[in-house]
């Protein structure tokens, strides 16, 4: 297996500048090389703990046994971590730590499905966490040694040879979960290495002073064209009673309270958008009108935030050319997406010589590209439909492969 070679990178704050906005969150930075020392992995015992390894202040290992906490807490151990399932052992895991005075923090999957970008990403941001003596268990260290491995490589600057190595030696057998871990670093590592394709291109909307009020007076008029569309836009996305919806790029929420009466009760709305203050209006429109279907996600430049196998139906309006960094968020909805889920897209014809200066100067590519982008990120495309009344936007139906 060739090496995939650690990359820094910072997630850089951005916003969509016009049309619907969409996705930021604090500047991150995974280091090439590590700042502080990175130890490597020993062998220890604590008690009769199966299966003990330890890296500096973090011992790596599979199920304690209640006798075993004295020689625990003897060990300077504050935080106890654990990938286990509620109902995996028959005592009370939980209350035991608690009452010896030692925080208990519950990250549970146990099989490969369950093993999802959210796990790692928690399991990165509690491991980098190094001002607590730590216990990171499973059963038998086999799942520790699994999520151990792309913090070792995205997080310490270790190379993937050497961690996957570190990953078997602490107890990682299953395949599976190899497999799940390899993917996420690879993604991350490619989301890294991604270049803007337009930069600046979503800075207004993530300005603290962006006043709600001018973007509804903005997009929610006749005179655009997906606002005076906007009945036929919804019948024609075919979504229906029950379906998860996300709504990319919400805005001030115009689609989201359409989707929201459709899917009903049994469905669900997600508002995702990068700006703070599209968030907030959104979600207080939903608590004043009762709209217990929506949930508001703020997300990231390079990801929509959204857990996988999530949603049924994309849906992406006016802003696509607003996604500054493409692959990596469209990697994440196919992602979100369930098998064989939708994904729609409306955005402008880009035309030289025909469409408005305006257009070619503001939207980055034509539909044709924004097709084959989409296409090269694992869906293909079902139809395009035409909607009475466009005559600068398109619409296209994608299905995930």
């Amino acid at each position: 297996m060739q090496s995939l070679k650690p990359i820094a990178f910072v997630l850089l704050c951005c916003c969509f500048c016009c049309g619907p906005a969409w996705a930021v969150q604090d500047t991150v930075t995974l280091p090439a090389t590590p700042a502080i020392a990175v130890h490597s992995v020993e062998e220890a015992t604590l008690g009769e703990t199966k299966n003990v390894h330890c890296a500096g202040d973090l011992f790596l290992a599979g199920q304690f046994c209640l006798e075993d906490l004295d020689k625990i807490k003897s060990a300077s151990v504050t935080r106890i971590i654990t990938l286990r399932m509620p109902g995996e052992i028959k005592w009370d895991e939980k209350t035991a730590v608690d009452e010896a005075g030692i925080e208990f923090v519950e990250v549970p999957f146990r099989t490969p499905d369950s093993l999802t970008d959210e796990v790692f990403d928690k399991i990165r941001e509690l491991l980098g966490d190094k001002s607590k003596k730590t216990l990171f268990h499973c059963g038998s260290a086999n799942r520790v040694g699994g999520v151990w491995l792309p913090y070792r490589v995205l997080d310490e600057g270790v190379d993937v040879e050497t961690a996957l190595a570190e990953a078997k030696e602490i107890g990682l057998r299953n395949s599976g979960y190899e497999k799940k871990a390899l993917e996420y670093i690879e993604q991350r590592q490619a989301a890294a290495r991604e270049e803007s394709v337009k930069p600046g291109v979503n800075k207004s909307f993530v300005d603290p002073d962006l006043d709600v009020k001018e973007f509804i007076d903005r997009f929610e008029v006749e005179s655009r064209e997906v606002f005076a569309n906007r009945e036929k836009i919804v019948a024609a996305t075919n979504v229906k009673v029950g379906d998860r919806v996300a709504d990319i790029g919400a805005g001030t929420g115009l689609f989201t309270r359409l989707f929201s009466s459709v899917v009903g009760e049994d469905g669900r709305v997600f508002a995702v958008d990068i700006s703070p203050k599209f968030i907030d209006h959104i979600t207080a429109d939903a608590t004043k009108n009762n709209l217990a279907n929506i949930s508001a996600v703020l997300c990231e430049d390079k990801s929509v935030k959204l857990a996988a196998n999530s949603v049924d139906v994309v849906f992406i309006c006016d802003t696509y050319h607003h996604f500054e960094f493409p692959k990596s968020t469209m990697a994440s909805i196919h992602r979100a997406l369930t098998e064989g889920g939708h994904l729609i897209l409306i955005d402008f014809e880009r035309i030289p010589g025909v469409s408005r200066e305006w257009l070619l100067g503001h939207v980055r590519a034509g539909k044709e590209v924004f097709r084959s982008e989409i296409q090269d990120a694992g869906f293909t495309l079902v139809e395009e439909k035409n909607i009475e009344g466009f005559k600068e936007n398109y619409f296209l139906k994608f299905r995930k492969n």
